[in-house]
């Protein structure tokens, strides 16, 4: 079903509850709505998706993501507040996902403006690594770590990092993630790869079991394409699949070499030699931090 038929919910209210407001975004699995509780009197965002002729193997996709999302709790991650079922105008059958809503703007919006600066690409790093350590720790990957799928609140926080504040990051839509190490783990049962082409990792272009480093090397070409302004593996799904299984991605010199070596690392075509994200956390943290004292020094100069 073409996401965008779920636009003709705004206005109606889901579960008697969730009044929706407005349309933020269609994805493949289905469509965000701002949206308000009318009982709790506050701003939600409403994943739908239409069951209308669903296979019950893609229903039990839906449930899965909702129990994902129950199990974790960490300020990187976008919270699960609720789900349900109801019909929609027509009659048809639809399933709901009541999240916080983020008042801010997606990291694919901000990298339509440009290249961005490097203290805040370690901020941002820093804090999704942290989320997806949290994650692993549960036993989920999260597989379609993308610009798309990374939140950018407009309300800053404090970093502890010498009066610098950073920008609250969250992580969302896990619709893909499944248990570490599952028997599907690189694709679903018709045998179709999950996941952006241009994110993937290596493993994951070849429908191999996944672990954590997975997401470290999405990670990895995210934060790749902050610093340069653009995608290392552009191109049709296949061709970009494809070029990252005949070279890594190309890291110019110009970001230093502190930075080459982590994502240089980061993108390493072997998954065991990748770090970890509680060392991929630390050295972002570090990275930052001369920046920082540089800025400090210049103001009690």
């Amino acid at each position: 079903m073409d996401p965008t038929r779920l636009d003709a919910l705004v206005g109606h209210a889901l579960g008697r509850r969730y009044r929706i407001d407005g349309t933020l975004g269609h994805g493949g699995m289905g469509t965000v709505f701002a949206a308000t509780d009318v009982r709790l009197r506050r701003p939600v965002a409403l994943k739908v998706f239409s069951l209308e002729g669903v296979p019950a193997r893609d229903i039990g996709r839906y449930a899965g993501e909702a129990r994902v999302l129950a199990s974790l709790s960490h300020p990187g991650l976008v919270a699960l507040l609720d789900v349900g079922a109801d019909q929609g105008p027509e009659g048809e059958p639809l399933a709901y996902l009541v999240m916080e809503l983020v008042d801010g703007v997606t990291l694919r919006e901000r990298l339509d403006e440009g290249p961005i600066d490097p203290v805040e690409v370690a901020d941002i790093g820093r804090q999704l690594a942290e989320a997806l350590g949290h994650a692993h720790a549960a036993g989920v990957v999260h597989r379609d770590l993308k610009p798309a799928n990374i939140l950018l609140a407009h309300e800053p926080v404090l970093s502890g990092e010498a009066e610098a504040p950073a920008t609250a990051t969250k992580l969302a839509d896990f619709g893909i993630a499944q248990a570490l190490g599952g028997p599907t783990s690189g694709e679903t049962s018709a045998g179709r790869t999950l996941g952006t082409a241009s994110y993937l990792s290596p493993e994951q272009a070849l429908g191999r079991p996944l672990g954590a480093t997975s997401d470290v090397y999405s990670l990895g070409l995210v934060l790749l394409e902050c610093l340069t302004g653009e995608r290392a593996y552009p191109g049709e799904a296949l061709s970009s699949s494809l070029a990252r299984l005949l070279d890594a991605p190309e890291v110019p010199d110009s970001l230093g070499p502190t930075w080459c070596s982590l994502l240089q690392e980061m993108t390493a075509s072997d998954p065991t030699m990748r770090p970890s994200t509680t060392e991929v956390a630390e050295r972002l943290r570090r990275l930052r931090r001369p920046a920082l004292w540089d800025r400090v020094a210049a103001r009690l100069g």
